[in-house]
């Protein structure tokens, strides 16, 4: 099922919107929220487009497109759009490695301390690069989050 609005994306407030959200953050119907996620049943986790209060969690029918909008704000969308397809690249990538390392090693289970001591026996081994880029190499797989 295909997304209706997406993260970053400006949004109208509806009739349908949730009154006790209304009332809560001081806005009305016709008024624009931000769309921050999506959860896992479908609602959308919405916030003030000023950010300063938490997320609510509403439904497709509270909220609607947004056709207005200043080149910023679309810009905005553009940029955070274009980190998330980046990450996501990024995280194919390192999975597409870590397959080749169990492939290579012949594992059906990964184990992310053998990866990075094999990662790191690897950059060892690289005779073109000096001791420092060698250190620094490592030194990043050591600060690398699981």
């Amino acid at each position: 099922m295909a997304r209706k609005f997406q993260d970053g994306e400006l949004v109208l407030v509806t009739d349908n919107f949730p009154k006790y959200i209304l009332n809560n953050w001081n806005i009305g119907v016709g008024d624009t929220v931000v769309v921050h996620s999506i959860s896992y049943d479908g609602h959308y986790n919405v916030q003030k487009t000023d950010r300063t209060q938490g997320s609510y969690r509403v439904s497709n029918a509270a909220i609607a497109k947004y056709t207005g909008g200043k080149r910023v704000q679309l810009q905005d969308q553009i940029k955070k759009a274009e980190e998330r397809i980046k990450q996501q690249k990024a995280f194919i990538e390192e999975t597409k490695t870590k397959i080749a390392f169990m492939d290579e090693t012949g594992s059906e289970t990964f184990n992310e301390n053998e990866f990075k001591a094999y990662q790191t026996l690897t950059i060892i081994e690289k005779g073109d690069l000096s001791k420092m880029e060698k250190a620094k190499a490592i030194a990043a797989l050591i600060d690398k989050k699981g």
